[in-house]
């Protein structure tokens, strides 16, 4: 079946560098601005804290980046971008599509534990904030592809289905 639509921006990468670079250029700016202040403080907190946030921040807002995925879709399943090759997922296998962020990353939970782990996020556009209307309404279109095919797949294996009894 021929994918109706890409839902990820087509500029995923230059997003994630853009969040880099605006990180290190608040770094530096942290660092002038108390390294310049002398004393105990503006060492402590010229040096001390802008380490902590290499070590520790940055480590974390890469691995962050890094889960972020290009994703196209169907009317039956989601086809995520890993590389050079692409994962299909079932609609009936996403649990959930949720917001992450005020800057538009949505998270797709999963059923099953994939290659990815147990989520898949994405960034629709780099806009957000300014076409929220347009985005929510794919979304929306999204989860109703999953919420009938959550509907089918009950209806294919027995939603009935009895518990055994003590």
């Amino acid at each position: 079946m021929e994918r109706s639509k890409s839902l990820s921006s087509r500029y995923v990468k230059a997003y994630k560098i853009m969040i880099i670079v605006l990180m290190t250029l608040f770094v530096t700016f942290y660092v002038i601005a108390f390294g310049s202040k002398g004393g105990f403080i503006g060492v402590l907190m010229g040096v001390a804290y802008p380490i902590f946030l290499i070590f520790y921040w940055f480590p974390e807002a890469r691995k962050s980046m890094n889960r972020i995925r290009e994703i196209a879709y169907d009317k039956e399943n989601l086809y995520v971008k890993e590389g050079d090759y692409e994962i299909q997922i079932p609609f009936h296998d996403v649990k959930d599509i949720e917001i992450m962020s005020l800057d538009g990353l949505y998270k797709f939970k999963l059923y099953h534990h994939d290659q990815f782990g147990d989520e898949v996020i994405c960034k629709p556009s780099l806009w957000y904030p300014f076409n929220y209307k347009k985005i929510d309404a794919e979304l929306n279109r999204i989860r109703s592809f999953v919420r009938k095919a959550h509907r089918e797949y009950k209806d294919k294996i027995g939603s009935d289905m009895s518990l055994p009894s003590n």
